[in-house]
């Protein structure tokens, strides 16, 4: 009985004693090498939404397609498919394109609009400073 015990403990104490010896694979990762594989996980992850966003893009581009030429034939014009293909091609060059606004009142008020935090402080401050000159002057 107590051979059987003994025999029984044994293997509970090699795997206890293996489990100390063996380490998980990020454990012993000095702190250049784990910089390393967070660099080399975050460019697989980039890499990979680039993928998926390229794969989308060729749905996008058959679904404008199909768009196109409904809207030709409902219209009644004749359009090629080497017309509809540049014409697809013309808009994904041009998608992420940025340009400035043209300049004019509402690019002003827009820009205004933006800065108006400082442009109510700059405001009060000159007033105070208009109204101290004023009643020091007076």
């Amino acid at each position: 009985m107590a051979d059987t015990s003994q025999a029984q403990a044994t293997p509970g104490r090699s795997t206890a004693a293996h489990r100390a010896k063996s380490q998980l694979p990020g454990e012993s990762l000095s702190l250049q090498e784990t910089l390393r594989v967070m660099d080399v996980a975050r460019e697989m992850r980039d890499q990979r939404e680039t993928a998926e966003e390229m794969f989308r893009r060729g749905d996008l581009r058959l679904q404008l397609r199909d768009k196109l030429v409904r809207t030709a034939r409902m219209s009644g014009d004749n359009v090629t498919e080497a017309e509809i293909e540049l014409a697809i091609e013309q808009f994904f060059e041009s998608v992420h394109s940025y340009e400035d606004p043209q300049p004019g009142m509402k690019s002003f008020l827009a820009h205004c609009w933006i800065w108006r935090a400082r442009i109510v402080l700059a405001s009060i401050a000159l007033t105070t400073v208009s109204v101290g000159l004023w009643f020091l002057f007076t």
